[in-house]
């Protein structure tokens, strides 16, 4: 047995409509939108993010800075104990026993074995 739908849709004219063989199910699409708990949540990660972003790179920045510093502090000092060794070198040479003799003669002093005395440091090993 076969079913006629009409459908008015002109009352003069009927229209012949093929009856539905399975029932049609409807899918409802409902869009989920996001909260404003959940989009505050989102923003203040988002913030926080940036801000520890930043925050890194202003200590990676300092840590160059410092290093650059250091590495200028260590040459300078480098420089300096070059001069120190170098005036030690010439301490040492003017501090000699035979420079002091050149000099001596040169100013017209003799050596005289009787003058001289030893002198020692008591109470350092």
């Amino acid at each position: 047995m076969v079913v006629e739908r009409y459908t008015e849709v002109n009352p003069a004219k009927k229209v012949y409509r093929e009856p539905d063989r399975q029932p049609k199910t409807r899918k409802r699409e409902k869009v989920v939108g996001i909260k404003r708990m959940e989009m505050a949540v989102y923003i203040i990660l988002a913030v926080l993010i940036a801000a520890v972003s930043i925050y890194v790179l202003s200590l990676k920045m300092e840590a160059y800075n410092y290093q650059n510093e250091k590495t200028s502090l260590e040459q300078s000092i480098a420089v300096k104990n070059g001069e120190i060794s170098e005036l030690n070198t010439e301490v040492t040479y003017l501090a000699s026993y035979d420079r002091i003799y050149e000099k001596a003669q040169e100013l017209g002093l003799d050596l005289n074995n009787s003058n001289v005395k030893v002198v020692e440091k008591y109470g350092e090993d």
